[in-house]
Parts: C-alpha cells; sequence; structure tokens
C-alpha cells in the first residue's frame, strides 16, 4: 500500500518542480527579469543533448555486452558516463548556443540561457515524473480507474512495488538536488558565455571539468558516506555538501557580472594586468 506521506510528497515535488518553475518563469518573462531568446536556447541546448543525443545514446550502448562489463567498474563508469558523458554533450550544446547567440551574450541573456536549461532537465525529468507517479498512485487506490485506462493487475502490482519502494525523505531531498543543480547549470552557462564573449576556450573546458566533478562527486560521496552511515544520513549530507556546491557556484556567477558588462578592451586590459 502507497501511504498518504508518499503521495503528499510526490503532490510538494510535482508543485516544485513542474507548476513553480513554469509560474516563476512567466513571471520573470512578464517583467524582462529575462529574455525570452536565449531562455529558449536554453530549454533547446538541454533537450538536444539529453533527450535526444546522450539519454537514446546511453539506451542502445546499455544492450552491449561490453558496455554492461564497463558498468560492472562502477567508480570509473560513474566518472566517464555519469560525469564526463554529461559534461561533454551539455557543455557543447551550451558552446553552441553562445556561439549563435551573437548578439544576446549580456549577464541577462546568460543567467536566461543557464535557467532556461536547467529549469527544462528539472520540469522534464523530475516534473512530469512526479505528476505520472501521481497518476499511478490514484491508479494504485482506484483499481477501476486503472483498469478504465487498460492497466491490468499485474502491471498495477508491479507500479505499487515501484512506487512503495520510494520514500518521502528521498522525494525531498530530490527537489533540493534540483536546487542545487540549477545553480549549477546557470554557473556552467557563466563559464561557456564568458569562454566565448571573452574568446577563453579554457574556459568551455573548465565548464566539463566541473560538470563532470559535480555530477560524478554526488554519487561517489554517496557510496562513501554510505560504508559510514545508513543510506538516508548518508543521502541528506550529500545533499547538503551539493547545496554548499551549488551556492557556492552561485557566489561566482554574481562575481562575474562586471566581466560580462564590461567593453572588451576593459575587459582585456584587466586580464593582463592580472
Amino acid at each position: 500500500m502507497i501511504s498518504d506521506a508518499l503521495v503528499i510528497s510526490f503532490g510538494v515535488s510535482l508543485v516544485c518542480t513542474l507548476i513553480l518553475p513554469v509560474v516563476v518563469l512567466a513571471v520573470l518573462l512578464i517583467t524582462r527579469k529575462l529574455n525570452p531568446l536565449p531562455l529558449l536556447a536554453g530549454f533547446a541546448s538541454f533537450f538536444v543533448s539529453q533527450i535526444l543525443l546522450r539519454i537514446p545514446l546511453l539506451q542502445v550502448l546499455s544492450t552491449q555486452s561490453w558496455f554492461a562489463a564497463f558498468a560492472a567498474h562502477t567508480v570509473v563508469y560513474v566518472i566517464v558516463v555519469g560525469g564526463l558523458s554529461a559534461g561533454l554533450f551539455e557543455e557543447t550544446a551550451r558552446l553552441v548556443g553562445a556561439k549563435l547567440l551573437k548578439k544576446h551574450r549580456t549577464y541577462k541573456d546568460m543567467l536566461s540561457f543557464g535557467l532556461g536549461h536547467g529549469l527544462c532537465e528539472v520540469i522534464l525529468l523530475i516534473g512530469l515524473g512526479q505528476l505520472n507517479n501521481l497518476l499511478f498512485c490514484l491508479m494504485v487506490r482506484d483499481p477501476q480507474l486503472a483498469a478504465s485506462l487498460g492497466f491490468g493487475n499485474d502491471l498495477l502490482q508491479a507500479v505499487t512495488q515501484q512506487l512503495a519502494a520510494a520514500s518521502p525523505l528521498m522525494v525531498y531531498l530530490g527537489i533540493l538536488e534540483r536546487v542545487s543543480a540549477v545553480m549549477y547549470h546557470v554557473f556552467a552557462t557563466c563559464l561557456v558565455f564568458l569562454a566565448v564573449k571573452r574568446r577563453r576556450p579554457g574556459l568551455y573546458l573548465a565548464a566539463i571539468l566541473a560538470h563532470t566533478v559535480f555530477n560524478a562527486g554526488v554519487s561517489l560521496v554517496l557510496m562513501g558516506l554510505s560504508y559510514v552511515v545508513n543510506t538516508a544520513v548518508a543521502s541528506v549530507l550529500t545533499e547538503l555538501a551539493l547545496l554548499a556546491a551549488g551556492l557556492a557556484c552561485t557566489a561566482f556567477t554574481l562575481s562575474q557580472r562586471s566581466r560580462f558588462d564590461a567593453p572588451e578592451a576593459l575587459a582585456q586590459t584587466s586580464k593582463n594586468e592580472s
């Protein structure tokens, strides 16, 4: 049986990862705090790099025996597939977007692109997933509804077992993780836009490295802590560490505003002096 607490956690997560992002983006666009073109480009960069390219590629590779053998090497797999591959696909998509947006490389444009990329991930991968979970919860509690939608008893039992294995704590921690991830995405967008705007390709490579560390670090820290404390405590500590990293990313992003707004000549002079 699915507990009321779990259903409530799905509902809260749905509000935070689907409804709230849409409302916030709408308000920011109406009040002109964001620019629509870079925002849409940010959405497209995530959708193309992950939904159309990386995720389908990993699904194809997962059917190959050599890839399954590689996945057995957990640490290397987490670093290469969980971290580096995501960094290569997403940061390259950001790079292409920044190069195409020749007249939209201000600090405001960068924020618009970064929020578009980050919130697209939140909405598509988490928000819609929680909507799906809530619908399944309704069907589990109302077998007639499930039958009317073509769900047999076997499938319904399988869904019930999967949902019952989830815990409200993990759902809430997932919300916190998305907040940290969005802060990272804006930070990475800042690096890539600066790489293009100031012609410093090393910043693009730094974004890939940061993405690898950010993604792989979460899994590796969680695995390490799980040997010391129970899974729940390890998850909480990992998400707090991730939040601290996200806040550090935000502090860096805020400190870079002058580098976006300064004239090219002044920025080059500052670079030479440093």
